[in-house]
């Protein structure tokens, strides 16, 4: 256990932005999550209060009414917050505010099974947590890292960090290969500033089930808290999420634990 000076948890425990039938299991995954990260981190949590309602679809965006008043909801609370946050979902919508609240000069380190780079256009569900990463890019560019269900109208965004193109795609066969390939990838970019987003699915629902939308393959925790760990100190982590826990069982939950520690580490880093 660690004390991490002025690091917060926020606990947002919102699932309107998925549309899945696991995600009844987000808001009691949320805390769950978030109590564990607390003791393993030994900081309070902060709970951003969320509406437990659903909203009519506008404009292809499920819950429309509904995200709006979260994202409100996590605007005042950020407000009078002076140091890095953790934030704990929920699903990965509860993301957007804070990617948001970054200026352009930080990158976004995007680890997910799915690209979440959908509009409300080219989105086959209308659930926001797929668009989530393409409504916070705005200027700045990001890595996204384990992606392996990609819709087509998210590839126009893909590149190689080298063709102008804003999202980098790092695969899971790079993260098991190359030890370095976040560092190397990150450089291309030119920012030393990041923000690191974790969607659980980007773990091997063999190694880790309790995720809203588990896909085949992916990487183990291990491996995940290592590319995390080696962030330091390289680049300052600003700020980072760790979304869409479903599950309460303690057991289940321990296995993040490595995790849980690597993502301390590299925020306490940007403290000293």
């Amino acid at each position: 256990m660690c004390r991490l000076g002025d690091v917060q948890i926020h606990a947002v425990p919102q699932f309107q932005g998925a549309l899945v039938e696991r995600r009844s299991g987000l808001p009691p995954g949320c805390r769950a999550l978030a109590g564990l990260a607390s003791r393993v981190l030994d900081v309070d949590v902060r709970e951003v209060p969320v509406r437990t309602d659903t909203s009519p679809t506008v404009g292809g965006i499920a819950n429309h009414a509904v995200l709006l008043d979260h994202q409100e909801a996590q605007r005042a609370v950020l407000s009078d917050v002076d140091g890095p946050v953790l934030t704990i979902g929920g699903d990965c919508a509860v993301d957007l505010v804070p990617v948001q609240l970054l200026g352009s000069e930080t990158s976004v380190l995007w680890f997910d099974a799915h690209a979440d780079l959908n509009t409300p256009e080219s989105s086959p569900s209308g659930a926001f947590h797929g668009m989530v990463l393409r409504s916070a890019l705005g200027e700045r560019r990001a890595v996204l890292a384990g992606a392996r269900s990609i819709d087509d109208g998210e590839r126009p965004l893909l590149g190689a960090g080298t063709d102008g193109r804003p999202v980098t795609l790092v695969e899971c066969a790079d993260l098991e290969a190359d030890e370095d390939i976040i560092g190397i990838t990150l450089d291309l970019l030119g920012n030393r500033e990041v923000y690191l987003h974790i969607d659980l699915d980007v773990l091997s629902p063999e190694e880790f089930g309790g995720m809203t939308y588990p896909e085949p393959g992916g990487i183990g925790v291990a491996l995940l808290a290592e590319h995390v760990r080696r962030l330091s100190p390289g680049w300052t982590v600003v700020g980072a999420a760790v979304t869409e826990c479903v599950t309460t069982d303690d057991a289940e939950l321990a296995t993040l634990v490595p995790l849980l520690e690597a993502i301390g580490e590299v925020l306490e880093t940007e403290k000293r």
